[in-house]
């Protein structure tokens, strides 16, 4: 979470959506910046809404006064993503994905075996409405960070890529893409309807 109230927005760091490549380039235009513990840096919506937005306020920023603004991932391609991340040598015993599959790693996913927060529940209250202001699709980060350097009136930045997942080749299955599409619904509706 990136707090730029006095530039008219906060940006919430959904996981696995692009939020440390934003980070690494306006953290330095940051008013509040977590990094870590990760539940405080991908800090929900509704998170946001009840303990950070009332200390803005506090402080001379009313919730009105700025957006809250975020990426979204397709379901599909997020899950491919931290099946890749948790590859990696480092990963704990537990998650490692080392020996498991895409359709394996799907299929825990499904049947909660492998627990994995959703991008509708990071943007949304717990009635279902949507909380954040400004969605941007993942494969949008550039517009994203166009529109952050615009208030901010400074360059757009050139992005690198930063905490890129392990390259691991594979063809997902169309059945288990539309197990997956099915699971995760409201994120493909929620990344359908993203800028």
């Amino acid at each position: 979470m990136m707090a730029m109230a006095h530039a008219g927005f906060v940006f919430l760091s959904m996981p696995k959506a692009g939020s440390t490549a934003l980070q690494r380039h306006f953290s330095r235009h940051a008013q509040i910046l977590f990094r870590q513990p990760p539940g405080m840096k991908h800090m929900s919506a509704a998170t946001f809404e009840n303990v950070m937005a009332p200390w803005l306020e506090r402080y001379g920023h009313p919730r009105s006064s700025y957006e809250t603004v975020c990426l979204a991932r397709h379901p599909v391609d997020r899950a491919m993503s931290w099946w890749r991340y948790r590859s990696r040598p480092e990963a704990s015993a537990e998650k490692s994905t080392g020996d498991t599959t895409f359709a394996q790693f799907a299929e825990g996913l499904v049947t909660g075996e492998v627990p994995l927060g959703t991008g509708w529940n990071f943007v949304t209250s717990m009635d279902g409405r949507v909380l954040v202001d400004r969605i941007y699709r993942y494969e949008h980060l550039a517009e994203a960070a166009g529109w952050m350097a615009e208030r901010l009136d400074i360059a757009p930045p050139e992005l690198d890529p930063t905490n890129v997942s392990p390259t691991r080749e594979t063809e997902v299955d169309p059945g288990v893409r539309a197990m997956l599409e099915t699971h995760y619904a409201d994120d493909v509706r929620l990344w359908e309807s993203a800028l």
